[in-house]
């Protein structure tokens, strides 16, 4: 499986990738509008074949870079996990090599013990945390990633977000 840049001749296949394994997050402006304003790669059997992708921003002026989003197709099912590993692995080095000193990502905690419910203090929820069902929030910490923020309720009521962060 090949890892490619995203750039101006492949944006569109990708774009097209996203919004049919996930349509009710992305249609296909809509995706290509996100990949154009960020740096991403995806994977595939072929250049033309994408079936996974991340796409990351810089924010210079804080050393830090976001994945901003990032998935893969099993089987017809939009997932996140240990497959994309390749791409993350791929974004840490482009971070590297900006200068950067960390990575960020920002995970929902839909199957983390902090979710559906109101939240006691941030510093209680963090060190309380734990996947009840999501196997890519360990997956990440396996990758290095630590929790650092609680971000309450920004996919919407009691469905918040966890900062995950990676010293590089």
């Amino acid at each position: 499986m090949g890892i490619y840049k995203i750039d101006s001749k492949n944006i569109f296949s990708v774009s097209e990738f996203m919004a049919d394994i996930k349509p009710e997050w992305w249609d296909v402006e809509g995706a290509n509008e996100q990949l154009g304003s960020g740096i991403g790669w995806y994977c595939g059997s072929s250049e033309y074949k994408p079936n996974g992708w991340i796409l990351c921003k810089a924010y210079d002026c804080y050393k830090t870079a976001e994945i901003e989003c990032l998935g893969y197709d099993n089987g017809g099912a939009f997932e996140i996990g240990k497959e994309l590993q390749p791409l993350v692995e791929k974004s840490e080095e482009w971070a590297r090599e900006q200068g950067f000193v960390i990575i960020r990502f920002t995970i929902g905690t839909r199957g983390l013990s902090c979710h559906d419910r109101e939240l006691k203090q941030p510093w209680e929820e963090l060190r309380e945390l734990h996947a009840i069902d999501r196997e890519e929030y360990n997956w990440f910490l396996s990758m290095g990633y630590v929790p650092s923020g609680v971000l309450p309720n920004i996919y919407g009521e009691k469905y918040h977000g966890i900062l995950l962060v990676k010293t590089l």
